[in-house]
């Protein structure tokens, strides 16, 4: 069998192949050409896509060779906020910087509606400055007033109760309408918020005698009236004495009898007069200072009263 180097030389008369088939075989390769058929399939890498992005799509991954499109680069912005929307509708225009500063004024003056709605409706913090209720509350406490439970009915004072009331003080004038350091209107007598024990309310009979208080003739006993009251019938009024024949009060309808705790230092009912149930404004439920004194009070949440 001859070597391959003896090989005779192809015959002359063989025809010449297709120069243009040798230079570019895929264009003239046979269907049964496996390197042409890879060529001509239409996920060839000239078509766009690629055999591995295929198999990504399929998987759910993303295609890393994929081109970024414009959805992928930007977001979409979100809602705007009401207040921005609102300027837009009057046909101002607004862009992202004022809609952020408009979404933060937004949210600010929701806070500041919900805080007002509650402290006007539903709670009211309170700071004592004299020592009239000691020692259940000492000068400089702060407590929480509960006003949502009397606005909806389902709390009502009862006697030995502490309550908190707009006490109007006739001596001092004050101007219809203030704010900070802001006043307008015409003065008018002062209105404060006081406040005091709850003794009677009317029609009751309620007198003082020997340091004790009666309702009615009935002895007021309890932790809440174990108190040393005094009194002095008539004119100078002295809270330091105590009048031997003791002192009485007939309490109408619609009023409410108060007292201090202290009260050889108290300003009250045994002076000013009856405080009107349409002034009431809750109770106190809660201490938040001093630190050392924090938790409820007022027979709240199983306190003392």
């Amino acid at each position: 069998m001859p070597r391959d180097d003896e090989r005779q030389p192809e015959s002359e008369d063989q025809p010449e192949r297709d120069a243009s088939s040798e230079d570019a075989p895929h264009q003239g390769a046979s269907f049964d050409d496996p390197w042409a058929s890879e060529y001509n399939r239409t996920d060839a890498p000239n078509s766009g896509s690629s055999p591995l992005s295929d198999e990504a799509a399929a998987d759910g991954a993303a295609d890393p060779y994929a081109e970024p499109t414009t959805a992928d680069a930007e977001e979409p912005p979100g809602p705007k906020p009401f207040i921005a929307r609102l300027i837009n509708g009057i046909g101002i225009p607004t862009r992202p910087g004022i809609d952020w500063a408009l979404d933060w004024i937004q949210v600010l003056a929701i806070a500041g509606l919900l805080a007002w709605g509650v402290m006007s409706y539903g709670i009211v913090r309170m700071r004592v400055p004299t020592g009239s209720m000691e020692p259940t509350i000492m000068p400089g406490d702060s407590f929480f007033v509960d006003k949502f439970s009397y606005l909806l009915g389902l709390n009502s004072p009862e006697p030995g109760d502490v309550v908190v009331f707009w006490h109007t003080d006739s001596a001092r004038m004050c101007p219809e309408g203030q704010f900070l350091y802001w006043s307008w209107g015409e003065l008018e007598p002062c209105q404060e918020r006081f406040v005091k024990r709850l003794i009677a309310r009317g029609p009751a009979e309620v007198s003082i005698k020997q340091g004790d208080v009666y309702v009615d003739g009935s002895l007021m006993e309890g932790p809440a009236f174990d108190r040393d009251y005094v009194c002095r019938a008539g004119a100078p009024r002295n809270p330091q004495s105590r009048d031997a024949e003791g002192c009485s009060w007939s309490v109408p309808e619609g009023k409410m009898f108060v007292l201090g705790d202290n009260t050889r230092n108290s300003s009250d009912s045994r002076y000013w007069g009856f405080a009107d149930t349409s002034t009431l404004i809750g109770e106190p439920f809660l201490r938040v200072w001093p630190v050392d004194r924090i938790g409820p009070m007022n027979g709240y949440f199983g306190s003392g009263r």
